[in-house]
């Protein structure tokens, strides 16, 4: 994990910034449906279990950050995810940022802060 590093911030469950992103299943009816196809792209990304907020999709947009929103399921908690949270996941699939609170300005400030992301 890279817990320690300058990239790495907060908790959400029990996967905290710098963990490597938990791989779970989002269809149980298809085996070949997980939250790792999304990794695909090596983008940043935000992934959220269960709902998002009008203004996360907004900041996600002016910050051209995929958005990844997948049902919730009792497969997500058991792999240490917290529902309606937010993980900024980095393109080499680890967790950045980790927000219980879901905030979208928790993604701005983070990308401030670092410089990193752009504004359209």
């Amino acid at each position: 994990n890279y817990r320690g590093s300058w990239l790495s911030q907060g908790r959400a469950g029990s996967v905290r910034g710098g963990d490597r992103l938990p791989w779970v299943k989002v269809d149980s009816n298809a085996a070949d449906k997980d939250n790792f196809a999304a990794l695909q792209s090596l983008d940043w990304q935000v992934h959220v279990y269960g709902d998002i907020t009008p203004q996360l999709k907004e900041v996600c947009d002016q910050r051209k950050l995929p958005l990844h929103v997948f049902s919730w399921n009792p497969e997500m908690a058991r792999a240490g995810l917290q529902r309606h949270a937010i993980y900024l996941v980095r393109p080499d699939g680890y967790i950045a940022l980790a927000d219980p609170s879901a905030s979208a300005s928790s993604i701005e400030t983070y990308l401030d802060k670092r410089r990193l992301g752009s504004r359209r």
